[in-house]
C-alpha cells in the first residue's frame, strides 16, 4: 500500500499548531484559575479581586454607604457623607451620626434627645410628642394625652383632655390583714387627663406614706380608716377612703397523723396528715420521722385538706413520728405524734400482712379472749 507522505506531514503540522495554540490559551487563562487573581483569603466564596472586604468573611458583601468598602471593614460607614458614622456598625471609628440619613455636619441637637434637629420633628421637645398627637411639647396644651384638636373650652391654656380628674382607688393584701404582718397596698387609680405625680396615704393609725405602692404594719387589732389622695401633673386630685379590719391570728389546730404503727425495714409506709385553721388560712406541715430525718414546710394545703406522705426506715427499732402545722403567718400548732415499730424484712412479714395486722390486731385479740 502506498502512503502519501506529503499529506501525512501536513496533518502533523496542523496538529502541532493546534496543540501549541491550546497551550497558549491555557497559559493566558491560568492566572484566573490558579493564579493570584483567583485567591479567596477570607474563604467567603468571593475572590479577593472582587471582594469588598477581602480579609474578613462577608459573603453578603453589605456596603450601606456604597463606598466599595464592605461594612465589616469600613472604619466609617457614613450614608449621608457628613463625616459621622451610622449607628450600629461595629467597625466604625468615626463619631456616631445623630441623623444618619440627612447630612448634618454640625450635629445640632437642641433638646438633647440624641436626635439631630434636621431629623427631629420636635427639635425643642425632648419627649418628641409624647402623646403622638402631632403637636410637640411646649405647644401642646395637654402634652401627655392624645388631643390633636387641642380643644380648650375655658381658654385656660390647658386642653380639655387634661382637665379630666383621676379616679382614686386601691387594693391591699392580705384581704384579711393580721396584726404584726405586713400589709401591701396597691394604687389602682384610673388616670384622667394626666399621669399621676403625687400620692398621699393615711393608714388610720397616725402613720402616712407618699409612695405609690406602700407597705404598712399594723401592731394592734382594730378597724382602721385608710385614705388615698392622688394628684396628677395637671393638678387634678381625687380621694378614696376604705375600711381595713386587722385581726388577731389564730394558730392551726393540732394535726392528726394516721397510718401503720408497725412496718418493715426499707419498705415505704404511707401516712395521712390533716388539720384545720380557725381563720381558714392555708397550712404547712413539718415532720420529724424519729430517725434523724425530717421534712419541713410541706404545703401549703387548704385548711381541712388531707395531705399524704411516705417514709421508710433503714434499721429496726421503735420510732416516734412528730408532726406540727403552721399557717401562712407562721402561727404554729401543738405537736402530734405516732409511735412506729419497725421489724426486719422477714419473708412472713410482708407489707400486706403488716397492714392487715395493724388494722385488725385489736379485733383479733378480743376475739381470742372471747373464745
Amino acid at each position: 500500500m502506498k502512503v502519501d507522505l506529503k499529506n501525512k506531514f501536513t496533518i502533523l503540522i496542523i496538529l502541532t499548531v493546534s496543540v501549541l495554540s491550546l497551550m497558549s490559551v491555557m497559559i493566558v487563562l491560568s492566572p484566573y484559575t490558579h493564579g493570584p487573581l483567583s485567591k479567596d483569603t477570607d474563604k467567603d466564596g468571593i475572590t479577593d479581586k472582587d471582594d469588598n472586604c477581602p480579609t474578613v468573611y462577608n459573603p453578603d458583601q453589605s456596603d450601606a454607604d456604597n463606598d466599595s468598602i464592605g461594612d465589616v471593614c469600613d472604619s466609617c460607614t457614613d450614608t449621608d457623607k457628613d463625616g459621622y458614622g451610622n449607628p450600629g456598625f461595629q467597625a466604625n471609628e468615626c463619631p456616631v451620626d445623630n441623623c444618619p440619613y440627612i447630612a448634618s455636619s454640625n450635629q445640632t441637637d437642641t433638646d438633647n434627645d440624641s436626635i439631630g434637629d434636621v431629623c427631629d420633628n420636635c427639635p425643642n421637645d425632648p419627649q418628641n410628642d409624647n402623646d403622638n398627637d402631632g403637636i410637640c411639647g411646649g405647644v401642646d396644651n395637654c402634652p401627655n394625652v392624645f388631643n390633636p384638636e387641642q380643644k380648650d373650652s375655658d381658654y385656660d391654656c390647658i386642653g380639655d383632655a387634661c382637665e379630666i380628674p383621676p379616679k382614686a382607688n386601691f387594693t391591699y393584701t392580705p384581704v384579711y390583714p393580721v396584726r404584726g404582718v405586713i400589709v401591701q397596698f396597691e394604687d389602682t387609680t384610673t388616670l384622667g387627663g394626666g399621669v399621676l405625680q403625687y400620692w398621699q396615704w393615711t393608714f388610720g393609725d397616725n402613720n402616712t406614706s407618699v409612695e405609690q405602692h406602700p407597705e404598712h404594719l399594723y401592731m394592734n387589732v382594730g378597724v382602721y380608716t385608710v385614705q388615698l389622695n392622688v394628684t396628677d401633673f395637671n393638678g387634678k386630685t381625687s380621694t378614696i377612703t376604705n375600711i381595713v379590719s386587722v385581726r388577731e391570728n389564730s394558730p392551726p389546730n393540732e394535726p392528726m397523723i394516721t397510718g401503720p404503727s408497725i412496718g418493715i425495714t426499707e419498705n415505704e409506709s404511707s401516712y395521712k396528715l390533716k388539720t384545720t385553721d380557725p381563720d381558714g388560712d392555708q397550712i404547712y406541715y413539718s415532720i420529724d420521722w424519729g430517725d434523724n430525718t425530717s421534712e419541713l414546710n410541706l404545703g401549703p394545703y387548704n385548711s381541712g385538706y388531707e395531705a399524704r406522705v411516705q417514709h421508710s426506715w433503714i434499721t429496726t427499732g421503735r420510732y416516734i413520728i412528730t408532726v406540727k402545722s403552721r399557717d401562712v403567718y407562721n402561727a404554729e400548732s401543738d405537736y402530734a405524734s405516732l409511735t412506729v415499730r419497725i421489724h426486719k424484712n422477714l419473708f412472713f412479714l410482708n407489707p400486706f400482712f403488716i397492714q392487715f395486722f395493724d388494722q385488725y390486731h385489736q379485733i383479733l385479740f378480743f376475739k381470742i379472749l372471747y373464745i
